[in-house]
């Protein structure tokens, strides 16, 4: 077998590199992504263009720039709320604000630069569109304000997995159900990391091994059904993948209590 060598092979595996990266819409771990396309006025591709992601609650902010086709792209990043600001010499400066980044969601954000004028910067806001065309996966996000606000007997974040369509109860064992099959073939991380118990096959913290993230930390989860992505893999069934809090710029805090008047109880049924 000849081996491709020398300039020629180089710019093979440049070309599939960039094949490889162009589009990054798959699932994230414990985390999202942001990309997309910078063209000019006639829809050409904008090289060398600087991109700065930044999240908006945190004020943490990742510099990329465009490639040769005018893409970029920003993986791993803590969902929240994030803003794209665009620049280049020669282009009026393009601000996209008002995003917001789920677990595991790569979000599609492409600009278009116009030539510069008098005006400085350009303000868009808004979200993008509602239907994701590149998502293949059967999923959904439970929210920090669901989480909050949907009553929940136990105080156990997991629970709101069975919000999905096809999930239901694996019996009275306190298992979730993905599809019919047994809740012995699920998987759960949260921060990337597994949150499985290797001798049962099950979630931690319904039997006898601790539990180990309380309601309180999770900040949302992705529950996925069908069709995830390979890298959640280790499941026939469903996977719950989950980001923890990781703070602010703003002083906050929870406060929660159970509060049981005997008076409501139900009479025993022995009286």
């Amino acid at each position: 077998m000849n081996l491709i060598s020398g300039a020629k092979g180089t710019r093979i595996l440049a070309i599939l590199l960039l094949i490889l990266t162009a589009r990054l819409s798959a699932q994230t771990t414990g985390a999202g992504g942001i990309t997309g396309t910078i063209s000019d006025p006639s829809g050409g591709a904008v090289p060398g263009a600087s991109v700065a992601i930044k999240n908006t609650a945190t004020g943490g902010e990742r510099l990329l720039v465009t490639n040769d086709a005018g893409i970029y792209v920003a993986q791993f990043l803590q969902p929240g709320p994030y803003q794209v600001l665009v620049s280049k010499q020669g282009f009026t400066k393009i601000l996209r604000k008002g995003l917001s980044l789920q677990v595991g969601q790569t979000l599609n954000v492409d600009l278009q630069l116009s030539i510069q004028t008098t005006t400085d910067t350009v303000t868009v806001e808004g979200q993008g569109d509602v239907v994701d065309s590149e998502k293949t996966e059967m999923s959904q996000v439970i929210s920090q304000t669901q989480k909050e606000n949907l009553p929940i007997a136990g105080r156990r974040w997991e629970g709101f997995a069975l919000l999905t369509p096809n999930v239901t109860t694996d019996g009275g064992t306190g298992l979730v159900s993905y599809r019919g099959l047994s809740g012995l073939y699920n998987q759960s991380s949260v921060d990337g990391t597994n949150n499985s118990q290797a001798f049962f096959s099950e979630t931690k913290g319904r039997t006898t091994v601790a539990y180990v993230y309380s309601m309180d930390s999770i900040q949302e989860f992705q529950v996925a059904a069908a069709n995830y992505s390979a890298e959640l893999g280790q499941a026939a069934g469903g996977i719950v993948n989950a980001v923890t809090k990781s703070g602010a710029n703003a002083i906050h805090g929870d406060v929660f209590y159970y509060l049981r008047y005997p008076t409501l109880n139900a009479l025993d049924s022995l009286q």
